[in-house]
């Protein structure tokens, strides 16, 4: 069973991108997902929401599939040409200090002309597969590992609980009422004395 997530014009340079898709490719959704969220790259959150996309996609409509058992087989990562980016409209109410900070969208060309500063975009797709043949590439067992089994008790064991089990009253029945103990005498309790004043 194969499950395939894409993420189209991602703003981003493929190079950098690769960096990140190259750590995660042939590895257990698991262990994808935890280096993803210990990579300090910025594409790596959204490369973790395609990936959780992905496993979304394959546990759709009942499928049954065992999200443990899928493997990143294949991600690939393509250029999407590059594209300048939307003039912002709030550009003319930013103070000049934030301007200097701000990421050029012009570059000024010759005889006062302006130049759009072109940024890279790129599609990324996310290709999730449990075959054997792919578990074993990927350095795992061919089959999955099931759940162990609780195992049956007994008819010994059975016996051995019904018989340290208490017996407990009916619900609807009044329960005993319990009756006071008389208080028991110590030994080392002397007797006492009687009042007559005896000589």
């Amino acid at each position: 069973m194969e499950a395939v997530a894409r993420l189209r014009h991602y703003r981003g340079s493929a190079q950098k991108v690769r960096l990140v898709a190259d750590l995660i490719r042939m590895k257990p959704v698991g262990r994808a997902l935890a280096m993803l969220r210990a990579t300090p790259k910025g594409c790596a959150p959204d490369l973790k929401k395609l990936l959780e996309s992905a496993v979304a996609n394959a546990q759709q409509n009942g499928s049954g599939v065992d999200a443990d058992a899928l493997v990143v087989s294949r991600i690939l990562v393509d250029g999407a040409g590059r594209k300048p980016l939307q003039r912002n409209a709030m550009l003319r109410s930013i103070s000049n200090y934030k301007k200097r900070f701000a990421r050029p969208r012009f570059m000024s060309g010759p005889q006062g002309r302006m130049w759009l500063v072109t940024r890279p975009f790129v599609h990324v797709t996310v290709h999730l597969s449990d075959d054997p043949v792919v578990r074993r590439k990927a350095g795992l067992t061919a089959e999955p590992a099931r759940p162990v089994a609780k195992k049956k008790v007994g008819k010994v064991a059975t016996a051995v609980a019904k018989a340290s089990a208490r017996p407990s009253a009916p619900k609807g029945a009044p329960k005993a009422e319990a009756k006071p103990r008389a208080p028991k005498a110590t030994k080392s309790a002397k007797a006492p004395e009687p009042a007559g004043g005896q000589e």
